[in-house]
This record gives C-alpha cells, sequence and structure tokens, in this order.
C-alpha cells in the first residue's frame, strides 16, 4: 500500500512538471515569434467589443483598421493593445469604444468569467504581466487553470504549425446582413445586459484607466466613441450613471457620441448592434467626417458630430 502511495504521488508530481513544462515552453516560443504587425499605412486603430465590431466597416475608413472584438472587456483590450503598439509603432490615434453595458459589474464576468477568460486568454496568456495574471488568479483560480489547459493547447498548435500570426485571431469588422429588431420588439424581447442593481465594474473602469495611460504614454491620441445603438437599447437605463463615470473619471478624454443617429430597423441586426447595412451607413458618415469635415482637428468636436447628425437624420426623415 506504501508502495502504492508513493508511486501515486511520484506520478503526479512528474504530471505536474511535464504540464507546467509544457505551459512554461509554449509560452516562451509563442512569445518570442508573435507577430502582430498589419499594415503600415494604418495609423488610426478601433478596438472594443462588439459594438464597434459591427458597427465600423473599416474597409470604408481611411488609414484604419478595426480589432474590435466580441465579449472583449477592457482587461483584454488592454493586451491587445500593448502588443499592437509594439509591433506598429505607426499608430497614433486610437478609437475605442465606450458603450452603457462596458462600466457595468456584469463586465467583471467578461473578464475573469470562464466562458469569455477561456475565450480570450489562448490569445494573451504569453503576454500577461504579473499583476494581470494575479487578478485572474485571484478571481478565480480554478477556471484559470482550465483555461490555461484550453490556451496551451491552442499555443501547441502555433508551435507546431509555426503560425504565429495574431491579426487574424484577435478581432475585426463583423460582417452581419440579417436583423432580428422587428421580432424583438414584436415578442417585448428588451433583455438587460447590465446588472439590475446598476452597480460598476471598479475593474473595467480600472482597466480603461490603463488603455488612456498606456497610449497617452506612446504618444497616442485616444478618443472614447458610442457607436450607434438603438433608442429602445435596454442597457440605456444607466445613462446617467454612464455619463457621471465618463465626466468624473475620464474628463481628461475627449468622448465622441454617435448614440443620436436614427437608423431604421432592417439597419440594425438586433438592438445593440448595427448591421452590414447601417455600418455602411455609419463608417461613411464617420470617415467623412475625420477625412473631408477635419473633426479631429476641431475644438469643439461634438458640436461638429451633433451637426453633422442633425443632418443625417433630416435626410433619413425626409426619405
Amino acid at each position: 500500500m506504501k508502495t502504492f502511495i508513493q508511486k501515486t504521488i511520484i506520478f503526479l508530481l512528474v504530471s505536474t512538471f511535464s504540464v507546467l513544462a509544457l505551459v512554461i515552453f509554449t509560452n516562451y516560443i509563442v512569445k518570442q515569434n508573435a507577430n502582430f504587425k498589419f499594415n503600415e499605412k494604418n495609423t488610426k486603430l478601433i478596438l472594443g467589443h462588439s459594438h464597434s465590431a459591427y458597427a465600423l466597416n473599416d474597409s470604408l475608413l481611411k488609414n484604419t483598421i478595426n480589432l474590435s472584438a466580441s465579449g472583449e472587456s477592457y482587461f483584454y483590450n488592454y493586451q491587445k493593445l500593448r502588443k499592437l503598439v509594439d509591433n506598429n509603432k505607426q499608430i497614433n490615434t486610437l478609437f475605442l469604444e465606450f458603450a452603457n453595458n462596458q462600466i457595468d459589474s456584469t463586465m467583471d464576468s467578461w473578464i475573469w468569467g470562464f466562458d469569455k477568460m477561456s475565450a480570450k486568454i489562448k490569445y494573451y496568456s504569453p503576454f500577461l504581466d504579473q499583476e494581470d495574471f494575479n487578478l485572474l488568479l485571484d478571481n478565480n483560480s480554478s477556471d484559470l487553470f482550465a483555461s490555461y489547459s484550453i490556451a496551451t493547447r491552442k499555443q501547441l498548435y502555433r508551435v507546431l504549425g509555426q503560425n504565429f500570426d495574431f491579426i487574424r485571431d484577435i478581432g475585426g469588422y463583423s460582417y452581419s446582413d440579417i436583423t432580428k429588431v422587428e421580432d424583438m420588439i414584436r415578442n417585448d424581447d428588451f433583455n438587460y445586459s447590465i446588472s439590475k442593481t446598476l452597480a460598476l465594474s471598479e475593474k473595467n473602469i480600472s482597466y480603461l484607466r490603463k488603455i488612456v495611460d498606456f497610449s497617452t504614454k506612446n504618444n497616442i491620441k485616444i478618443y472614447l466613441i458610442r457607436s450607434p445603438q438603438h433608442p429602445q437599447y435596454a442597457d440605456l437605463v444607466n445613462e446617467s450613471i454612464y455619463k457621471n463615470v465618463l465626466n468624473t473619471k475620464f474628463k481628461d478624454v475627449e468622448f465622441l457620441d454617435f448614440d443620436a443617429m436614427y437608423f431604421p430597423n432592417n439597419n440594425y441586426l438586433d438592438l445593440h448592434h448595427l448591421n452590414a447595412t447601417g455600418a455602411k451607413k455609419f463608417s461613411i458618415f464617420f470617415n467623412d467626417l475625420i477625412e473631408n469635415k477635419g473633426l479631429l482637428n476641431t475644438l469643439n468636436k461634438q458640436e461638429l458630430i451633433d451637426k453633422e447628425i442633425k443632418v443625417f437624420n433630416n435626410n433619413y426623415l425626409s426619405n
């Protein structure tokens, strides 16, 4: 019996150290070879979650790349941004989505909940610093190790396939030509994606601050943007809290708000997101503001945006 226990302990120790060695080895190889490089002509970068992923078609935006990703919190936006800036020194402008749900406590699960963590950590595990790793460890250690198992498998495939190009994996414009809005309204489907208490996610907000400070340190002009949302979008219920966070915690960052734009229901995928038809209109509008109307060189940017939105909305209402 004693011999059996000893053999079992030895087996477990060998297995544990073997797995640990594999994690360290694959992360090291990936970290040394990872490529986050994109076309040098792209000096403007868009990051965020699904709102900006669906709203901004970067094929219609001059010198701009959209690497937003659905379900991505500011924690993972931050990991992504650090690698992108390290590989693309030409970046001088960052448009970062700042939507109503991104301040809410539900974002905590977007950082360390298993579904989001396992989906995102496979891209960023080799690049986490100790503070970021400890945040995940302290809040959900069991799912962190399970997520690392998934991540290690992904990194091993990269090493074996010598595929170290991350750009195609970490985000991009999301195309959808469908609309669910009429069905959602008909079925009274106005479910919130935020907490009933409207509590804040201090951690997600703190990583937004990290993004702002990192951008400033690297001479990147950062703008918070709010892409158009359907007027019946349920999460607008926290608007006063949202504006308070903006005005108290990020008053040093310029905010570009496009939420007042009118689109017909068939221009939305759902109450959260534009579809391809809406994205085309918004992207052309956004590009025109920057390239032809001089938005980024205007002192009162929101005043210009509101003026152009009024023209846009009047054109829509008159057709």
